[in-house]
């Protein structure tokens, strides 16, 4: 399937199938319009905590047993608490390792399918947008041609009627 963007200056249906005819057979594919003319998406509150909870997503996925919580509490029997905690987990590191590893795989394939249905979701949002876009200058475009038609009907009730009153006559 080829695609043709066909730029003319003028308002007829025939003008239009004289310019499109002429591209078709210089097979002068065109320019693409802009852009920018399609719409923009809005941005909204929502898209601002979809990222947020992206960011935290990317970043807090992996959970790591040994690392130590440290309190914001800088008291000795506090510190010695994590400590103790933090003791207590390497010492039963090989029991905890097998679902961590497991839980760790399965968080990373999780971020990674969220990344990509979000990719194949920006994807369709810019194809629909395109779509639509294609979608109103079609219409633009039908609008003109049943401007045009209406245009050569009655231009064609006109003949017709000077042609009646000359029978007359």
């Amino acid at each position: 399937m080829s695609i043709y963007w066909v730029r003319f200056q003028g308002e007829s249906a025939a003008e239009v199938m004289s310019a499109v005819a002429t591209a078709l057979q210089q097979d002068n594919h065109g320019v693409a319009p802009e852009q920018a003319a399609l719409p923009a998406p809005t941005s909204t509150s929502e898209d601002e905590y979809f990222r947020e909870q992206l960011t935290i997503m990317h970043t807090q996925w992996s959970i790591d047993p040994l690392r130590p919580d440290l309190p914001a509490d800088q008291r000795l029997v506090t510190r010695a608490k994590v400590h103790l905690q933090h003791f207590i987990r390497r010492v039963t590191r090989w029991y905890v390792m097998n679902p961590w590893l497991q839980t760790n795989e399965f968080h990373a394939a999780i971020v990674r399918i969220i990344d990509a249905i979000l990719d194949r979701h920006h994807m369709l949002r810019r194809e629909l947008n395109d779509v639509q876009y294609r979608l109103q200058t079609t219409e633009q475009q039908v609008h003109l041609l049943r401007n045009e038609l209406a245009i050569t009907r009655q231009h064609l009730l006109e003949m017709r009627q000077r042609l009646y009153r000359s029978e007359l006559e």
